[in-house]
C-alpha cells in the first residue's frame, strides 16, 4: 500500500509537534546573549543579591534554554546529584529564606564574582570554567567560598544560551589548581 506524500508529511509534522513541550524562553535583552563574555556576566550579575533581595530569576530564564540545568557539588553521603532548572533554583532559594527566617537566622547577602576564567569554543559551542568568588557582601576582605563553575553555552545562530552551570568549591581535599586560579601580574 502506497501512502500519499501529503499524508506522511502531515503525519510526520503532528508526530513531531506533539513531542514538542510548548516551552521557550524568552529573548533576554541583547546585551545578555550577544557574547560569551556578556552572558557569563549576566549569570554572575542575576545570582548575586543583597540581603533582603532574591537572585534575578526573570533575569536566569532568559539567558537559560528553558531546559538549562544549575548542577551543584554532590552532598557527602548522597548517591545522587541535584540537578535543577531555574524553576526549581528559585523554589530552592525561596525554600532556604523562609527555612533562615524560621529559624531566626539572619539573612545574608550574596555575591559571586568571577576571578578567572578558561574557555574552549568550537562552532555554536563553549565550554567555560569560570573561577569564582562568593563574599556576603561586595566589599567582604575575603570571600566565604571560592571554586569553579563548568558552564556549557550554546549558539542558535542569533544569540548564547546556557545549557547547563554545574560547580564544585575548593576544599581541603580540592584546591584550586594554578591553571584556574588569575595570572600572577609582574
Amino acid at each position: 500500500m502506497k501512502v500519499p506524500m501529503q499524508i506522511l508529511g502531515g503525519v510526520l509534522v503532528a508526530a513531531i509537534a506533539s513531542g514538542q513541550t510548548g516551552r521557550t524562553r524568552p529573548a533576554p535583552p541583547p546585551a545578555d546573549a550577544m557574547s560569551v563574555d556578556s552572558i557569563v556576566a549576566a549569570l554572575y550579575a542575576s545570582v548575586s543579591h543583597g540581603p533582603t533581595a532574591a537572585p534575578d530569576f526573570e533575569r536566569l530564564r532568559g539567558i537559560y534554554l528553558y531546559v538549562g540545568m544549575f548542577i551543584p557539588p554532590k552532598r557527602p553521603g548522597t548517591e545522587n546529584f541535584t540537578v535543577m532548572d531555574v524553576d526549581a533554583f528559585a523554589e530552592r532559594v525561596a525554600k532556604a529564606a523562609a527555612d533562615r527566617k524560621e529559624s531566626g537566622t539572619a539573612a545574608t547577602g550574596f555575591f559571586e564574582r568571577e576571578i578567572a576564567r578558561r574557555t574552549d569554543c568550537f562552532g555554536n559551542v563553549c565550554q567555560v570554567f569560570s573561577t569564582y568568588e562568593s563574599r556576603h557582601t561586595p566589599d567582604d576582605a575575603k570571600p566565604f567560598e571560592r571554586g569553579v563553575n563548568s558552564i556549557q553555552l550554546l549558539r542558535d545562530g542569533s544569540r548564547w544560551w546556557i545549557a547547563s552551570v554545574a560547580w564544585d568549591a575548593e576544599r581541603p581535599d580540592n584546591p584550586l589548581p594554578a591553571q584556574y586560579l588569575p595570572a600572577a601580574k609582574p
